[in-house]
């Protein structure tokens, strides 16, 4: 099994192309002109053997450690309603303000990743060839790199973007899909391509990877990108199909801990895919997050603090363990500040993809497409289980369809507090279930809510998003 002949991102990627420049071409040419570690190999000495390629690859899940680390999170929190304004960070309070700029240094640093993913995984898939891996070899490191390339696009998609849905028949600008190194200069996909490029790169990866795979590409993780892919679109029935995939295998359980940030030393029963930390390297790939909310360091007033509309919607519910394990309110009335302690550890393994996310999806898609409620009852059950430590709580046999989708909604929103999801949710309901939905006194389809673009993409084939904010 090829997947375990690299290094379970233990380690730190030495070798780097540069040959023809790297660069992508198009919008995204110019950001990775950067000095990157091992930036004097060229690529014929980068590329020698078939460990460089292995190593290649590698790097990719290194890059992608690096876009989950907390930053994509917290953009698109940011964006969302969960959050208080950060006012003494000038490009996060932006965000914030649904009014980007292109000049914004902090937005520059997270788009160029997920290119840098893209760049490399690109750049795999066209040298494999040139290497006497098997076929079975070959078909595997290809389908690692797809699924890196879809990951990277969905991320880049849903914040650069207007939803799936913004226009009947998603014509909307969306990004340039690289599917190659060439350079070249081209205008910005519709979302409508967009979407249709990622799902295809998904299912071109599912056959060929291994069934699960905590740090790596695998079935398990392909199938819980495509429900999450196909519930942004409104396809709740494939959403539905994609996540039992996953939750049928039993090969996950939510476990008894509230929280599933945990250090690196802890086995978190329901990760699917997670990015690793490595405390003996002393190497976190949890920095976005613990820089930034931490409550729990003395004399500390971390950036990111609760929203008190939103920690007042769920506190009056006493006994939902949750509030006490991942809030703190400091002071009081007009002057409380809710502290976040979700993530009160020096470092951890980031879980992107989880179980919590699939029930809770799993359940409001049967609820909107007509499926088994019965099921989603459980799903839904099975989270307020853990969050109340009884059964007191549970949602009635009986629930009908608004009130399980309404349940489905209300435990996601603080299940996943931090997590960069609650964005695209009030996007989903609006694009697609036509819901009037408002983001802090904004429509959830004026210009704001979508992030510009670094001025560098721009070119005479590529627009910037809209300037003026909402």
């Amino acid at each position: 099994m090829l997947i375990f002949k690299l290094s379970i991102m233990k380690k730190f990627f030495t070798y780097i192309i540069i040959s023809g420049g790297l660069i992508l071409g198009t919008a995204c040419e110019k950001m990775l002109e950067t000095d990157l570690q091992g930036a004097d190999l060229t690529e014929e000495e980068a590329l020698q053997s078939k460990q460089d390629v292995l190593d290649l690859l590698q790097s990719c899940y290194d890059v992608t450690a690096n876009v989950y680390n907390g930053r994509v999170q917290y953009l698109n929190e940011l964006l969302a309603d969960n959050l208080a304004d950060p006012t003494i960070n000038e490009d996060l309070s932006e965000v914030y303000n649904h009014n980007t700029l292109f000049f914004n240094g902090t937005i520059g640093g997270i788009y160029q990743d997920p290119y840098i993913t893209v760049f490399r995984a690109n750049r795999v898939i066209e040298v494999i060839e040139d290497f006497d891996f098997s076929a079975a070899e070959k078909n595997e490191i290809a389908a690692q790199a797809y699924f890196l390339r879809a990951l990277s696009h969905w991320e880049l998609v849903k914040l650069f973007c207007q939803p799936y849905g913004y226009t009947a028949d998603n014509s909307h600008d969306g990004l340039i899909y690289k599917t190659s190194t060439v350079e070249s200069i081209v205008a910005r996909e519709s979302v409508a391509s967009n979407y249709a490029n990622i799902i295809a790169d998904f299912e071109a990866a599912l056959p060929n990877l291994v069934q699960n795979s905590d740090y790596y590409a695998s079935q398990d993780a392909a199938n819980a990108y495509l429900a999450k892919i196909y519930f942004q679109q409104g396809d709740y029935a494939k959403a539905v199909q994609h996540a039992d995939a996953v939750i049928n295998t039993g090969r996950y359980s939510l476990g008894n801990s509230l929280d599933r940030f945990e250090l690196d030393t802890v086995n978190v029963s329901e990760a699917i895919f997670t990015t690793t930390s490595n405390s003996t390297l002393r190497d976190f790939r949890s920095t976005g997050f613990t820089d930034n909310y931490r409550s729990d360091l003395d004399g500390a007033d971390p950036l990111f603090k609760a929203n008190k509309d939103f920690y007042d919607i769920y506190a009056a519910d006493t006994a939902d363990r949750r509030i006490k394990n991942f809030f703190e309110v400091i002071g009081e009335d007009a002057d409380a500040v809710v502290l976040v302690k979700k993530f009160n550890q020096e470092f951890f393994d980031v879980p992107v993809l989880h179980l919590t996310d699939l029930k809770l999806l799993r359940a409001e898609a049967l609820a909107l497409s007509g499926g088994d409620l019965s099921v989603a009852i459980q799903d839904i059950n099975d989270v307020r289980l853990r969050a109340y430590g009884s059964n007191a709580n549970d949602l009635a046999a009986g629930a009908g369809v608004s009130e399980v989708r309404d349940a489905a909604r209300y435990e996601r929103r603080i299940e996943m507090f931090g997590e960069g999801d609650r964005i695209q949710q009030l996007k989903r309901r609006g694009a697609i279930g036509g819901e009037a939905i408002e983001i802090r006194n904004n429509p959830w389809d004026c210009n704001g809510m979508i992030i510009q673009f670094p001025i560098s993409e721009q070119t005479a084939a590529f627009d910037l998003n809209p300037t003026g904010g909402c």
